[in-house]
């Protein structure tokens, strides 16, 4: 039997924005409906039966939030990413170089410009990592008691993904893996600072593109927590969606 998602239509909703009608409708707490929205940034719900689907599709339109109804099976799975890691304007679009090769892409064939952070671990050092595994062996033969691991560090991780032509070629960005010398002499030492930079650049012009809450939040520099998302598997998730409201614009 079938199953169905039910996502929102508005490309830039914030992801935690339907929190309240979530965990009033589908008897979620705050805090489950906001781990929910943020596992599956777009989505109201995920494969349900097409009743139950279609009252939470009713319930949904009744509190002004407009959705549509999508069989799983019809999710697309946006195409292999091809990294980035120098991207310069030039006119009518940019050039993006990626595993040595470079592409001209015109603005006008970005279909889906999207944007996300999510926190993360970060990989331990290898030092500090081999010490720990060290200490602990010595105090095991020595009968002591077995230091504590410390706690894993959480981290910020950005990305941009833009997807041009028929659907088929993806380039995603990533601050840290990226060479800036194309801003020119204004650039800042901060990745960050110019990564932004870099997106307002060319997310400006793509007016065809359909395009994501965190994007325009990010560029504009405005807080930026209700918009991360879960993971980087969710970030797929709403590119996902993303790319079935693309088509119904281009429709």
């Amino acid at each position: 039997m079938s199953s169905y998602s039910l996502a929102l239509k508005e490309p830039e909703a914030e992801p935690l924005g339907a929190a309240a009608f979530l965990s009033a409708v589908k008897g979620y707490t705050r805090d489950s409906a906001r781990e929910f929205l943020r596992g599956n940034p777009g989505f109201l719900a995920r494969n349900l039966q097409l009743e139950a689907a279609r009252d939470l599709a009713a319930a949904a339109g009744q509190a002004g939030l407009g959705t549509m109804l999508i069989a799983e099976t019809e999710l697309p799975a946006p195409p292999p990413p091809l990294e980035a890691d120098r991207i310069e304007p030039k006119g009518t679009g940019f050039d993006a170089r990626a595993a040595g090769a470079v592409t001209f892409i015109p603005y006008d064939s970005i279909t889906v410009f999207s944007a996300a952070a999510y926190d993360a671990r970060l990989p331990a050092d290898t030092v500090p990592a081999l010490e720990a595994g060290l200490f602990e062996k010595i105090a095991r033969l020595a009968g002591a008691p077995v230091p504590r691991p410390p706690e894993p560090r959480l981290d910020t991780f950005f990305r941009a993904d833009i997807i041009a032509g028929n659907g088929t070629l993806r380039l995603q960005l990533k601050p840290e893996n990226l060479d800036f010398s194309p801003l020119g002499p204004g650039r800042s030492p901060s990745s960050l600072v110019n990564f932004r930079a870099l997106l307002g650049a060319i997310s400006g012009p793509a007016f065809k593109a359909v395009k994501n809450g965190f994007l325009k939040a990010f560029v504009e520099s405005r807080p930026l927590t209700d918009f991360k998302v879960a993971s980087p598997e969710a970030a797929e998730t709403e590119l996902s969606r993303l790319m079935i409201l693309s088509g119904k614009r281009r429709a």
